[in-house]
C-alpha cells in the first residue's frame, strides 16, 4: 500500500497471516528440467560485482529453471491452503543426460562410474574441536520446572557397536573391477589434491578417522591400514561432490577400492550414507524402488512423523526418505515396505525462522531483473556464512537447487548519533581495545577435551598412495597392548592431540561472530598492549597494571556482560575513553549481542563462545528472492514430500524404553496422527514455553537442558522506499546510539539502547527494490516485542535522517518481526545461558526410546544457525534409521587376507593342477599354524627418529597454520612441501634447551626399539620351532592330502615344481606360500 510522504506507510506485523491465491499454485504442473546445464565448481567463491548487482552466474542453472517453485506461495506464507496439493516428479533428467559418458563396464554387464575431474578452492583442514552456545529469553522462560537438581543422560543410545558377521573368504559379494572408479586420466597428485580436499568439504579430516568411525572400524583394520581406508573414503566423497544432483550408488562407491578393500570400501559406503556426508539433500536417487502405497503382502508399514517444516524438520524428513530408499531391500528381506515419511506443521508454510516474506509493493518498472520475480525480504535467517569448508548449504543451493545468491562486502561506515562519519583511526582504535577486551575476558572459556585422532600416514594420503604394509594387530589390540606398558596412557586418552586454546582476533561486522585464532589468551601485559595499538596512556600507569578480571569472576553470578563492564571499567583507569569511544565500544558490544540474540548479561562466560573453531570460509551471501528458497526445495525436490499444514501440536505420545514402540501426534483441533517414530524439530523456546504435552514426561535431564540453555530474541524493521537514498554501493552501515544521557561513559548505562537500529543491511540487490532492514538486537529486541508499529517506524526514520538528512520520506512499505511473540518460535536461536553446563546441546540432541530430536538447539557446533539446524536433520535421520536396522554390520574380517584373495583368484584361471593343489595344501597348513600358536610375533616398527622428526610431527599443525596465516588471496593450497620447510624453519630457529627434550626422546626411542629387537628375535626362535614340529605332525596325518607321486616329486624337488610348456617341460621356481603372514 503507497501512501503519500510524511506518514507512516503501511505497517505490517511479520506473524500476521496473509491470503494466498488459489491460482498461484497453477504452475506446479511445470517440470523442472535442469539437465546438461554447466555450473561452476561447488568448491569455488562468489565475488561481489563492482555494480552491486545479484550475480547472475553465481547459479549453476538459468534463473527460469526454478519458476515452478517460486509458485509454491503456500510454501511461503501464512495463508488460507492448508497443504501443499500433489505435484508432479520434479525431474531432475536421465542418469545419462546429466553425467553423460559416465558408465563403464564393470565387467561383462556391470558399469562403473567414471569420476570427472573437479575444481576446488584452497580449504584449511578442520579443526578438531567440537562446541556449542546457549542463553536465556525473559519472553521465552518456561514456569514451573526445577532447577535445583541437574540429573544426567543415561548411557542411551550412544552410536550402536557394529554388528560384526562372518563371511566365506571364497565368495565376493560384487563384481566390481577393483578401483575402476578412479579416473585414469587424471595424474595422480591432482586427484589425491581433489580426494582430500573433497574430505575438507565434507566436514571432515582428511588425514584422521572421524570419532564415528574410530569406533566403527577399531576392532577390524590396523594403523597402517588407516591410510588406504581414508584414501577409499576421500575418493567416495570426491565422487560425490563430481555430481551432487545424484547419488553414489554402491558399486561406484566400492570401484574406488581393489578387491581385498570391498567390504571395507561398502562399511564405508555405509557410514557416508547414514552420516548424511553423500547422498543428501535434493539428490536424485538411482534405480529408485517403487515405494507401496500399502504394505506387500499384508507386511508391515512403519510411520515415521517429523514435528516442524523448519529447516531441520525438513532436512530430517528429505534424508529420511532418501534413505528408506537407498535401504528398500533391507525392509523387503524384513518383510516390510519402505516407510512412510510424514510431516506435520503447525503454520501454513513451511521454513520455521526462515521465512522470506513478499512485499506488496511492486514499483513497477524497476530493476528488470526482478521481473516476474517474487520480491521479498528475510524475516529470520538471512546470511548463508561462506559456502566453502563443508557448509551443506553449498551443495543444497548451489550444487542442486541452483538458487540464485548475491555476495556481502563487509566495508562498513559507521555514523555517530550526529550523524556524521566516525574517524576511520578512531574506529580502529576502539576496536582493537574491544578485540583485546575479548582476548582477555577469553581466558576463561570453557576449553573443549580434544577428540581421539588417529591419523593416516600424511605423506601417503598426499600422494594417493596405499599404505604397502597390513600390519597384524588391529588398533584396538595395538592401543590395549599400549596401555598395558608401565607408565603408559590408558586406551581413551591414547591419540588424542593436545588440548589448541583459541583466542578472539577480530570480529565480523556482518554476522557479529567472533573470528578466533590458536593462542594464548592476555599473553601480553595491558598497559603494553594498549600503548602498542596507540592509545595514549594516563601520566603513570602501575608497573604491573591488570584488568582484574578475576574480581569480578568471583562474583558468584559473573556473565560475559559483567565481566566486560568491569573490564572496561578497568581501561578507563588507564587511558582516556570519551562519550564517543563509549559509544563506538558499545557499538561492537551490541553486534556481538546481534550473533547470540541476547544481551551480554544473559550469556555465560565460560560458554559463550563454544561453537569457535567450527566456522565456514569464505565470501556471505543472501539468496535472492528468498532463502526460504532453500526450504521449499527441500519439500519438492525431487519429489514432494508428505506435508500436513496447520497442524499445531497439542499432545506427543512416544515409547520412553524403546526405539520400537506406538506413538501419536495429537493436535489441538483432536485430529491424531499414529506414528513408529517421532522426530521433534520444534524450536527451544516452544520447548521452553512448555505449550507442547509429552507422554510420558521428558526425563529431569532432558528438561534440565532445555532449561538451561538460553533462547534470546532478534527482531527487524523492514523499511521499504521508492528510491535509494542511501550508499548503494555498501552493503551494510552502523549508527552509534546515545544512551539515556548521552554524554555518559558509565558501561552501564548502554545496555538499553546500544542494540536500537545501531546496523543496517541494504538489501536492494536481493530483494530487487529499494529495501533497508535495521536490526534490534540484546535488550532492544526485547522491547521490540512491547513496541508499536507506528513508534517503530518513526524511530527507524529519524535515525536515517540523522544521517542522510530531513529528506529522507516515510517507508512505502514496512514489516517489523516479533519472534518472541510467535507461538510457533518463542524467539529466534539458542544461545548459552549463565547457567548452561558444556554438554547441554548433546543432551538435548540425545533421544528417548523412540523420538529424536533436532533443531539448531541440538547441535553443539553450530548452533543458532540454518545450517546447524540443517545437519542435525541428517543426525536424527540417521537414528532413525539405526533404530530401525540397527547399526552397520562389519564383516569379519573386514579386509580379506592377501593369501586368501590369491587363492580365490587362482580357482579363476586355468592354472597347472599340481601346482595348483600343492599351494592349496601349504594353506591348509598354514591356517592349521595359526589356529593352533596363532600369528607369528609382529617385527617391531623400524625407529627412525629423530629430533628433529618428533619436533616435525608434533609442531607440523602449528607449521601449517603458519602457511596458511601467511597465505595471500588467490595463492594455491598450503601443500606438504610448504609445512616441511616452515617445519625446518622452526627447528633451526629453536634453541639448545627447546631442542633437547625431543633429542632426548629419540634416544629413547632407539633404546626401546633395539630391547624390543631382543624380545622379538627370541619369541620368533621359538614360534619357528613349534611350526617346524606342527608341520610335520600336520603332514604325518594328511599326508595323502597332495597325492602319492606328487607327494614324491615334492621330497625330491624341494621347493621346485614342473610347468607344463608346449615342447616340453621346464623347471621354475614354485611360489613359497609362507604361514607367517606378512610379518
Amino acid at each position: 500500500m503507497d501512501t503519500t510522504m510524511g506518514s507512516p506507510a503501511s505497517l505490517i506485523n511479520a506473524t500476521t497471516s496473509a491470503s494466498i491465491r488459489q491460482d498461484d499454485l497453477s504452475d506446479l504442473s511445470q517440470r523442472i528440467d535442469i539437465n546438461n546445464i554447466s555450473r561452476p565448481p561447488i568448491g569455488s567463491s562468489p565475488h561481489s560485482r563492482s555494480d552491486a548487482q545479484p550475480r547472475q552466474n553465481c547459479s549453476p542453472y538459468p534463473s527460469d529453471r526454478f519458476q515452478t517453485l517460486n509458485k509454491i506461495r503456500d510454501a511461503l506464507d501464512d495463508g488460507e491452503v492448508g497443504a501443499v496439493p500433489p505435484s508432479p516428479v520434479v525431474s531432475f533428467g536421465t542418469q545419462q543426460e546429466i553425467r553423460p559418458n559416465l558408465f563403464r563396464a564393470l565387467s561383462r554387464d556391470d558399469h562403473m562410474a567414471q569420476s570427472l575431474s573437479s575444481s576446488f578452492s584452497g580449504l584449511t583442514e578442520p579443526t578438531e574441536a567440537s562446541s556449542r552456545s546457549a542463553l536465556s529469553s525473559q519472553a521465552t522462560t518456561p514456569s514451573g520446572m526445577d532447577t535445583g537438581k541437574i540429573q544426567h543422560a543415561p548411557q542411551a543410545r550412544q552410536k550402536s557397536v557394529a554388528k560384526a558377521y562372518c563371511r566365506s573368504y571364497e565368495i565376493l559379494n560384487f563384481v566390481v573391477q577393483p578401483k575402476s572408479s578412479i579416473p585414469s586420466d587424471v595424474p595422480t597428485h591432482q586427484y589425491a589434491t581433489e580426494c582430500l580436499e573433497a574430505a575438507e568439504s565434507s566436514r571432515l579430516n582428511p588425514y584422521a578417522l572421524h570419532p564415528e568411525e574410530y569406533h566403527l572400524l577399531r576392532h577390524h583394520i590396523s594403523h597402517a591400514q588407516v591410510t588406504t581406508y581414508l584414501n577409499i573414503r576421500n575418493s567416495i566423497l570426491r565422487l560425490w561432490l563430481q555430481n551432487p544432483r545424484l547419488c553414489v550408488t554402491r558399486k561406484i562407491a566400492i570401484g574406488c577400492a581393489n578387491s581385498r578393500w570391498f567390504d571395507a570400501a561398502s562399511v564405508c559406503y555405509d557410514w557416508l550414507v547414514r552420516g548424511g556426508y553423500i547422498n543428501y539433500g535434493c539428490v536424485q536417487l538411482q534405480d529408485k524402488p517403487a515405494v507401496e502405497s500399502s504394505p506387500a503382502n499384508g507386511g508391515r508399514r512403519r510411520t515415521v512423523v517429523v514435528v516442524g517444516a523448519g529447516i531441520s524438520g525438513l532436512s530430517c524428513a528429505r534424508q529420511l526418505q532418501g534413505l528408506f530408499a537407498q535401504y528398500a531391500d533391507r525392509f523387503t528381506e524384513m518383510g516390510e515396505s519402505v516407510p512412510k515419511v510424514v510431516i506435520v506443521e503447525g503454520r501454513s508454510r513451511v521454513g520455521g525462522r526462515v521465512y522470506s516474506r513478499e512485499f506488496k509493493t511492486k514499483l513497477n518498472g524497476r530493476n528488470p531483473d526482478f521481473k516476474d520475480k517474487r520480491r521479498t525480504a528475510e524475516m529470520g535467517g538471512m546470511i548463508i556464512t561462506g559456502f566453502e569448508r563443508g557448509n551443506p548449504i553449498n551443495i543444497l543451493v548451489r550444487g542442486q537447487l541452483g538458487l540464485q545468491y548475491h555476495a556481502l562486502t563487509p566495508e562498513t561506515t559507521i555514523y555517530d548519533s550526529s550523524g556524521k562519519p566516525v574517524n576511520p583511526t578512531r574506529d580502529v582504535l576502539v576496536e582493537n581495545l574491544y578485540n583485546d577486551c575479548l582476548d582477555r575476558v577469553s581466558e576463561y572459556k570453557y576449553k573443549m577435551q580434544p577428540l581421539k585422532s588417529i591419523l593416516g600416514n600424511r605423506d601417503l594420503l598426499d600422494e594417493g598412495r596405499d599404505s604397502p604394509r597390513d600390519g597384524s594387530k588391529t588398533i584396538m589390540e595395538a592401543e590395549e597392548a599400549t596401555a598395558a606398558l608401565p607408565h603408559s596412557l590408558p586406551v581413551s586418552e591414547q591419540s588424542v592431540p593436545e588440548k589448541v586454546n583459541l583466542v578472539p582476533v577480530s570480529a565480523d561486522k556482518l554476522t557479529g561472530r567472533v573470528h578466533n585464532q590458536p593462542g594464548i589468551p592476555a599473553s601480553a601485559k595491558v598497559a603494553e598492549k594498549v600503548a602498542a595499538m596507540g592509545w595514549t596512556l594516563r601520566s603513570q600507569p602501575e608497573p604491573d597494571f591488570e584488568l582484574k578480571l578475576e574480581d569480578a569472576v568471583a562474583s558468584g553470578d559473573a556473565t560475559l556482560g559483567s565481566v566486560m563492564d568491569h573490564a572496561v571499567a578497568r581501561y578507563k583507569d588507564l587511558i582516556d575513553l570519551n562519550a564517543q569511544d563509549c559509544r563506538l565500544f558499545n557499538w561492537h558490544i551490541a553486534n556481538l549481542e546481534y550473533s547470540n540474540a541476547a544481551s551480554l548479561h544473559r550469556l555465560s562466560l565460560s560458554l559463550w563462545d563454544i561453537d569457535a573453531g567450527n566456522e565456514w570460509e569464505g565470501s556471505h551471501t543472501m539468496v535472492v528472492g528468498g532463502y526460504q528458497g532453500v526450504a521449499r526445495g527441500l519439500l519438492q525436490c525431487p519429489t514432494p514430500l508428505d506435508l500436513i499444514t496447520k497442524f499445531a501440536v497439542k499432545t506427543i505420545r512416544y515409547h520412553s524404553s524403546s526405539s520400537d514402540g506406538p506413538a501419536s501426534i495429537e493436535s489441538e483441533d483432536g485430529t491424531v496422527v499414529t506414528a513408529d517414530n517421532v522426530v521433534c524439530t520444534v524450536p527451544l523456546g516452544v520447548l521452553k514455553q512448555g505449550d507442547i504435552k509429552f507422554d510420558p514426561a521428558l526425563p529431569q535431564w532432558k528438561t534440565g537442558a532445555i532449561e538451561r540453555l538460553g533462547f534470546g530474541v532478534l527482531n527487524k524493521v523492514v523499511l521499504v522506499y521508492k528510491e535509494i537514498f542511501w550508499d548503494s554501493n555498501r552493503h551494510i552501515f552502523g549508527v552509534l546510539r546515545n544512551p539515556p544521557n548521552k554524554n555518559s561513559t558509565r558501561q552501564e548505562d548502554y545496555s538499553l539502547n546500544r542494540g536500537r537500529f545501531f546496523q543496517w543491511f541494504n538489501v536492494t540487490n536481493t530483494t530487487g527494490l529499494p529495501c533497508l532492514i535495521g536490526l534490534m538486537a540484546g535488550e532492544a529486541g526485547f522491547d521490540t516485542e512491547r513496541s508499536t508499529n507506528e513508534s517503530l517506524v518513526e524511530e527507524a526514520t529519524q535515525v536515517l535522517r540523522s544521517v542522510f538528512g530531513r529528506k529522507v520520506p516515510y517507508p512505502v512499505e514496512s514489516v517489523i518481526t516479533r519472534w518472541g511473540s510467535d507461538r510457533f518460535a518463542r524467539g529466534s536461536y539458542s544461545s548459552a545461558a549463565p547457567e548452561m553446563l558444556p554438554e547441554d546441546y548433546d543432551l538435548m540432541a540425545q533421544p528417548i526410546g523412540n523420538l529424536s530430536f533436532a533443531g539448531e538447539h541440538t547441535t553443539g557446533t553450530h548452533p543458532a544457525t540454518v545450517h546447524g539446524a540443517y545437519l542435525s536433520g541428517l543426525r536424527a535421520a540417521s537414528e532413525v534409521l539405526e533404530g530401525i536396522l540397527g547399526p552397520i554390520e562389519v564383516p569379519t574380517p573386514l579386509i580379506l587376507p592377501k593369501d586368501s584373495v590369491l587363492l580365490h583368484k587362482r580357482k579363476e584361471t586355468a592354472k597347472n593342477p599340481i601346482q595348483a593343489r600343492r599351494e592349496a595344501y601349504e594353506l591348509e597348513i598354514a591356517d592349521h599354524i595359526r589356529d593352533t600358536i596363532g600369528e607369528r610375533p609382529l617385527r617391531p616398527n623400524k625407529v627412525t627418529a629423530t629430533g628433529y622428526l618428533l619436533f616435525s610431527k608434533q609442531n607440523f599443525e602449528n607449521a601449517r597454520k603458519k602457511c596458511e596465516a601467511g597465505r595471500k588471496n588467490g595463492k594455491p593450497r598450503t601443500t606438504p612441501n610448504d609445512v616441511r620447510v616452515m617445519t625446518s624453519k622452526m627447528w633451526k630457529e629453536a634453541t639448545p634447551e627447546e631442542r633437547q627434550p625431543y633429542e632426548e626422546d629419540a634416544l629413547a626411542q632407539r633404546a626401546a626399539y633395539n630391547k624390543a629387537m631382543v624380545v622379538f628375535n627370541e619369541e620368533s626362535r621359538v614360534w619357528d620351532e613349534k611350526a617346524v614340529r606342527l608341520r610335520a605332525r600336520y603332514e604325518a596325518e594328511h599326508g595323502g592330502s597332495v597325492g602319492g607321486h606328487e607327494r614324491e616329486r615334492e621330497r625330491g624337488e624341494g621347493i621346485w615344481g614342473w610347468e607344463e610348456r608346449e615342447g616340453g617341460s621346464k623347471l621354475r621356481r614354485g611360489k613359497q606360500v609362507s604361514y607367517a603372514g606378512t610379518a
